[in-house]
């Protein structure tokens, strides 16, 4: 039977919660091919106590990769140590997450393997000649749908926040193993790159996460000037916040504490306000599971809309300042 292999996120000894999504993806191809074993990897200078909280809330069997010296991620430890423990065991897939990453040593393990690579899926399917799998271009406006070639390996990275995991009540807890890999990646012998320590940039996301509405801004407002206008639409609306879209953050518009997504906050909002947002997966990860969505956007079939409670086809600045000055007339 072949090996559905999961691929634990894993940041400063902690699981990540999306590797919970992936045993969902995994469970998924599962029951679409009415066959596979799925397996879940942890690596680590020290995977036991991981192993054993995943094979507990997961059921599931658990491979801990004991990797002396490795003390964190490292792109070249992670493709070197995989694709030696892979190797042998004939998998039909690898999952990991689209995350900074997963995306950043999936393909490189893919080649190792000799396998197929699928990156940023969003959907799992099947017809009558197998697996199919979707995944967003053209800036998400669109799905393209992708079949490997039979026979192979695929290597997948999982959009964050498409696949629930449901935990089951009274689970079994899975089996571990644990192998240690037969090379040192010590800090004086880990090749060109190694791990030294993660350095965090100082900022503070606290008050999104506790903010009933979120008003967020993308590179739909024009220029860096109508953040102004952002804020002063945030005021109108009582134990609120403004969030934004990465694209705002990198260019340097605004602080790393307001951005919304998966390497930003994860905010859960009673109401969120998405001016001039596009709706990229990484964003709207980080907002799913907000009570109510208003998206304001001129492109009508921006792929915000399919994700929102209330769709407002116009330009974000123009509303806005339009809402501004009817509030404006109204205290007068």
């Amino acid at each position: 039977m072949k090996h559905i292999l999961v691929i634990a996120e894993i940041f400063e000894e902690m699981i990540r919660p999306v590797t919970w999504e992936l045993v969902a993806a995994a469970r998924r191809i599962m029951d679409l091919e009415n066959s596979g074993l799925i397996k879940i990897i942890t690596l680590s200078d020290d995977p036991l106590s991981l192993a054993d909280k995943i094979a507990e809330q997961t059921g599931v069997d658990v491979i801990g990769l004991k990797i002396p010296g490795c003390m964190g991620y490292d792109s070249d430890v992670y493709k070197q140590a995989l694709s030696w423990l892979i190797k042998n065991m004939e998998p039909s897939h690898i999952l990991t997450a689209h995350t900074s990453q997963g995306r950043d040593f999936a393909p490189g393990l893919a080649i190792r393997l000799k396998a197929a690579s699928i990156s940023g899926v969003n959907k799992i399917k099947s017809d009558h000649k197998g697996l199919i799998y979707s995944r967003s271009v053209l800036s998400n406006n669109q799905n393209m749908i992708l079949r490997p070639v039979p026979g192979i390996p695929v290597v997948l990275t999982i959009m964050p926040g498409i696949f629930k995991f449901d935990a089951h009540e009274n689970i079994k807890k899975g089996q571990m193993d644990i192998f240690e890999a037969p090379f040192d990646f010590g800090s004086d012998s880990s090749g060109s790159i190694c791990h030294k320590r993660i350095i965090k940039k100082a900022c503070e996301n606290k008050v999104l996460k506790q903010a009933d509405i979120i008003v967020s801004a993308g590179r739909g407002i024009g220029e860096k000037e109508n953040l102004e206008k952002i804020f002063q639409f945030a005021k109108c609306f009582s134990f609120s916040a403004v969030g934004a879209s990465r694209p705002l953050v990198d260019t340097g518009w605004i602080g790393y504490e307001h951005q919304v997504g998966i390497t930003g906050a994860v905010v859960t909002p009673k109401l969120y306000i998405a001016c001039g947002i596009s709706g990229s997966s990484q964003h709207l990860a980080g907002m799913k599971d907000t009570q109510f969505v208003v998206s304001i956007n001129s492109n009508p079939h921006a792929p915000i809309f399919r994700h929102s409670d209330f769709c407002i086809v116009e330009d974000a600045v123009e509303f806005i300042q339009a809402f501004l000055k009817c509030k404006a007339d109204r205290e007068y």
